[in-house]
């Protein structure tokens, strides 16, 4: 497809941004790249802005595609990550309207052609030349997401006015302004800020773009490929445009709720699983929103703004009993040694995600039964929560370092759990127990550990420096989540 010898470029340098883009551009639609905030192109009178993206199959569903072409392979496709849109206007004047905004302009037509990114490897921009064009979709924003992305909008500009109408002068309003984009992140539903708004070491400024996030592009990505996303989706009956919105939404759940045992819930929202059943406490908070769905995580409206559910059972004297499970861990792209961290997976997630957390109580009654116990616990309300940029600067920056630097330094072993007389221990299955020397939960507050429902060393399918092991998660500290949850107050 290379008509325009864009991949002649790579002779010379092996990293060229956007290089898929050039391709579409500049080869099938026959003009030149640019930096315009106009947009690309025009079809049957109506201004589009083309879009060039990878998608790709998760690594947890290759073994879905096995044997498998076509539409039924393209299915399981999903974003590799979000789509920049447009640069936040910043001079001369703040664009205080959003249906006249550059950005609406831009992102109210998109033509989205869609390439496989055939690798989990950051790889350079020679082999994009291999990469398969998969499909194109023509995008139009129903109402509903119209709604989200200028509520989302709305905020950064009314953050921008705010600053301008006090300080005149540039130097001192951009003073005021670095950070702004990690101080937004938590208010923004579908649209993030990249890069950080900072200062460089040449003086001038690095300014953000406005991009779609990974979350909501992984949704549409999905909803064209399935070919029947309605029939799929489950959202609630009462949606929201904001997280101003939706905390409105839970504080009314709560009011309504507050104090209630597991028994009273269930009674009150017709629920005849047995009490003792794992997710009791989660069936009770789907009924309370009124959804057909056997997890919270399937709610869509929640999934596209990359909110996660998590249902948190409080101890008598406030401790949460377990540590928070979150994401797989690929290691092809942690063993990569060019890849910096702000372009990693594990960034993007604690960048894009927020915590929407139910919070129940257990009784504490030591005499009564388990049932009983389980019975009396009590809904106290619902928390949400982010990842402030310092934590992930410093907490999961060192757990992304401090692994790397196992693999690459091949200082990766495994250690077996002994007895106090050395003996090593092994496990229902009859194979050793034992982990590899990841970061542990002893010592930091993201950290590695294995996820399997078979212990045996068969499960053992994940290999990296030749040690085999256990699919393997980053977790969450469960001192943390308290710690950080006693800081916020309910909804």
């Amino acid at each position: 497809m290379d008509a325009s010898h864009q991949f002649s470029r790579t002779q010379k340098s092996s990293k060229i941004t956007g290089i898929a883009g050039d391709v579409i551009e500049q080869s099938v639609f026959g003009y030149a790249r640019d930096s315009n905030q106009e947009c690309d192109i025009e079809i049957d009178g109506v201004l589009t802005e083309l879009k060039t993206t990878g998608v790709r199959i998760p690594k947890s569903d290759l073994h879905k595609a096995k044997g498998k072409t076509g539409n039924d392979y393209n299915a399981l496709l999903g974003a590799k990550e979000g789509i920049s849109i447009t640069g936040v206007t910043f001079e001369p004047t703040i664009e205080c309207d959003f249906f006249s905004s550059h950005f609406w302009e831009k992102a109210q037509h998109l033509l989205i052609v869609f390439y496989e990114y055939s690798s989990y490897d950051v790889v350079p921009a020679s082999a994009f030349s291999s990469f398969r064009i998969v499909d194109y979709c023509y995008n139009t924003f129903s109402t509903e997401e119209r709604d989200k992305l200028k509520c989302d909008w709305d905020i950064v500009s009314r953050y921008l006015q705010e600053v301008y109408s006090k300080f005149e002068k540039q130097e001192l309003r951009y003073r005021q302004l670095e950070g702004f984009t990690h101080r937004l992140r938590p208010e923004l539903l579908l649209i993030e800020l990249v890069p950080g708004f900072k200062r460089k070491s040449t003086g001038s400024y690095q300014k953000p773009r406005y991009r779609l996030k990974q979350s909501f592009i992984d949704y549409l990505v999905k909803g064209h490929f399935s070919k029947s996303r309605n029939k799929h989706e489950i959202m609630l009956k009462e949606s929201f445009s904001s997280f101003e919105q939706l905390d409105a939404r839970c504080h009314a759940l709560s009011q309504k709720y507050r104090g209630k045992t597991l028994n009273e819930l269930s009674k009150l929202l017709g629920i005849s699983t047995s009490i003792t059943t794992k997710d009791i406490a989660a069936k009770c908070v789907l009924r309370m929103f009124d959804v057909d769905c056997s997890r919270l995580n399937q709610i869509t409206d929640f999934t596209k703004a990359g909110i996660i559910a998590k249902t948190i059972t409080l101890t008598t004297k406030g401790n949460r009993t377990e540590d928070m499970k979150l994401q797989h861990i690929h290691f092809d792209e942690w063993s990569d040694r060019d890849i910096d961290f702000e372009d990693s997976e594990i960034y993007t997630y604690f960048c894009e995600h927020s915590f929407l957390c139910p919070i129940f109580c257990e009784c504490d009654n030591s005499s009564e039964s388990q049932a009983s116990k389980t019975g009396q616990t009590t809904f106290e309300g619902f928390k949400r929560f982010s990842f402030n940029e310092d934590f992930i600067q410093h907490e999961v920056r060192r757990t992304w370092e401090d692994s790397r630097a196992l693999i690459h330094q091949n200082k990766l072993k495994w250690e077996y759990i002994v007895d106090k007389d050395g003996n090593i221990l092994k496990n229902k299955s009859g194979s050793y127990k034992g982990a590899p020397n990841f970061p542990k939960s002893s010592e930091y507050t993201v950290f590695f550990r294995g996820g399997s429902n078979d212990s045996s060393d068969t499960a053992r399918k994940e290999c990296v420096n030749n040690i085999k092991m256990l699919p393997q998660f980053f977790w969450l500290k469960g001192t943390f989540i308290t710690d950080k949850l006693r800081t916020i107050p309910y909804i």
